[in-house]
């Protein structure tokens, strides 16, 4: 069967993520995410968080999401895009630039497939697609490099997700890619037969099986993730701000989307708070922080956790501060997951 320079046989390669996460659902790895605005200390609630659950004996994988992961300068040694083992921790960086060319391939093949058995085309045309990372792609892949560990040995992944914006389109991702899997699968179907016509003229294949199993295997992809990530069980998202007025807009609307979206929230983290002094800078920012901190007492006390930390001397950085920060979250590793 002749096919046009270039054009690529999909069979295979259609699911990506539904076999792995198919494993994931079987097994007992619990998943907690920490997320809020760039430079709240997320990373460092991560990583504590990650040292609290490895001292009761459970093997945690730590990954950071963010577009500027802070992990290596936390651990002080280079994590990068590969599991290292650093204090008796798994960790890893992702890095989402070097998936797009993967995704431009696998997604944009099967929209190019779907083309050429319209009219001819090559899928050269993927090459005009910039190489830098659209709105979605980023959150696509760090969605797969995690999951896809939920079917492993680990007991726990924490997960750094990227700053607010970015995780709210990731967790919304699921609900998005079942519905554009839902829609192409319907408009494949209805000019399968205007297809099997096309196929006459340009001598090509029509059936395209390769197409359906491509959407298909993302359909199922996103009802496993939304099941993953809905599992009161499995996951449990903590936002980490600051008190100060836009860490509490943002985290009114971060709850607002994740009850719409039923991904279970326990607690959040407070960060930085400065200790009573007799500093009078100090002083009139702690009088600030406290005000908000009642707003956000009043606010989500009443549904959550509300963990004030204080505002540390030191830098975060090497495991002696971490383990004071976590030593301060005055949280069991029995109560987490």
């Amino acid at each position: 069967m002749k096919k046009k320079p270039g054009q690529k046989n999909l069979q295979g390669s259609g699911r990506p993520l539904s076999a792995p996460l198919r494993a994931g659902l079987k097994s007992k790895t619990r998943l907690i995410l920490l997320g809020g605005k760039g430079g709240v200390g997320k990373t460092t609630a991560a990583v504590a968080m990650a040292l609290l659950l490895k001292g009761s004996g459970k093997k945690v994988l730590v990954v950071s999401s963010d577009p500027a992961p802070s992990l290596s300068d936390i651990f002080e040694t280079p994590i990068g895009g590969t599991i290292k083992e650093v204090h008796g921790l798994y960790a890893l960086e992702i890095d989402a630039k070097s998936a797009v060319e993967k995704y431009k391939k696998l997604y944009g093949g099967v929209i190019v497939d779907t083309l050429a058995t319209i009219v001819p085309i090559d899928d050269s045309i993927l090459d005009e697609i910039p190489n830098e990372v659209v709105p979605g792609f980023d959150e696509l892949f760090a969605l797969e490099e995690v999951l896809v560990y939920l079917g492993g040995d680990y007991d726990f992944i924490v997960w750094d997700t990227a700053p607010t914006g970015h995780t709210l389109r990731l967790l919304s991702l699921p609900d998005i890619m079942h519905k554009y899997a839902t829609g192409l699968l319907t408009v494949h179907g209805r000019i399968e037969g205007v297809l099997t016509a096309i196929k006459s003229l340009f001598d090509r294949d029509t059936t395209k099986d390769s197409i359906v199993e491509t959407l298909t295997g993302l359909k199922e992809t996103a009802l496993l993730t939304k099941k993953i990530l809905t599992d009161p069980a499995r996951t449990e998202f903590i936002p980490v701000i600051i008190p100060e007025a836009l860490a509490l807009h943002q985290t009114e609307r971060f709850k607002k989307v994740l009850d719409e979206l039923g991904i279970p929230m326990h607690r959040m983290i407070v960060n930085g708070i400065v200790p009573e002094n007799t500093c009078p800078f100090c002083r009139s920012r702690r009088k600030m922080q406290v005000h908000y901190l009642e707003a956000i007492h009043k606010r989500f006390g009443s549904d959550l956790q509300v963990i004030e930390m204080p505002l540390f001397s030191f830098e975060m950085k090497g495991q002696d501060a971490i383990r004071q920060y976590a030593g301060s979250l005055g949280i069991h590793a029995g109560e987490v997951g």
